[in-house]
């Protein structure tokens, strides 16, 4: 028991060999923040999908300064885990990578807490989502549900209506999606719907409104909420950017 009460204090105290362990994994972005939002530690993923040179450029920026957004920022959310305490689990994220391209990850963050509950920073890690298993026994069976989603955007879908069609009950359906694509039905529905407006946030004149519609929202505010919350602006501020040619971030 004291050898593993030792090993435990040694490896607290080494963070660089943590930083390492974390380096070997290239679809994970890993990292340490101060009470201020400010990175104290970093892996290389982070740094290769921030569009810097290095860590040093990297660490004391906040993550609103390494990765630009307008509007509702990532600090915020950030210093709202801390005071809340309330761990974030798996949250569906959109960001842009340096050369603009729009990547999704799952993001889990948690607060550091020292005496009396005091926050002292926070520890999250964003896991970029693969491409689908497509070997998987069990991907030529997600197809219809994934083409029903897709021909239906802009109905108010049920996952338990869609695995009806699909001939599946709900939970051998949230197993197989999680199996092949990482994401529960319900993650997949809402990044079809975010993707769906953001492609006809750049590509057309429609107001938010109408779009909200057609992706499936018959409520204009449950839209920019679920908007702002997957890519940290608003549907407006996201055209606005866009028409602006300056996507990465």
């Amino acid at each position: 028991m004291l050898e593993g009460t030792a090993l435990l204090h040694w490896l607290d105290q080494d963070l660089d060999l943590l930083g390492k362990i974390f380096d070997r994994m290239p679809d994970v972005m890993f990292y340490v923040k101060d009470t201020q939002g400010r990175y104290v530690m970093v892996n290389q993923t982070l740094v290769k999908y921030s569009g810097r040179r290095n860590k040093e450029a990297v660490i004391g920026w906040t993550a609103d300064e390494v990765f630009p957004v307008t509007g509702y920022s990532t600090m915020a959310h950030d210093l709202n885990v801390m005071q809340t305490g309330k761990e974030l689990i798996d949250s569906l994220r959109l960001f842009f990578s340096p050369d603009g391209h729009k990547q999704w990850c799952l993001s889990s963050k948690y607060g550091i807490f020292g005496n009396q509950a005091q926050a002292t920073g926070l520890v999250g890690i964003s896991r970029i989502l693969p491409k689908p298993d497509e070997k998987n026994s069990a991907y030529k069976r997600l197809m219809q549900f994934l083409d029903l989603v897709r021909d239906n955007i802009g109905q108010p879908l049920l996952i338990s209506d869609i695995a009806r069609q699909v001939n599946l009950s709900v939970d051998t359906l949230e197993r197989l999606t999680k199996e092949v694509f990482q994401l529960t039905p319900k993650q997949i529905l809402l990044k079809a719907r975010i993707d769906k407006a953001c492609e006809l946030l750049e590509s057309s004149a429609m107001s938010i409104t109408d779009i909200a519609s057609e992706c499936g929202y018959s409520d204009h505010s449950a839209f920019s909420r679920q908007f702002k919350a997957a890519s940290h602006c608003t549907p407006q501020q996201y055209r606005l950017n866009a028409k602006s040619a300056t996507p990465a971030r």
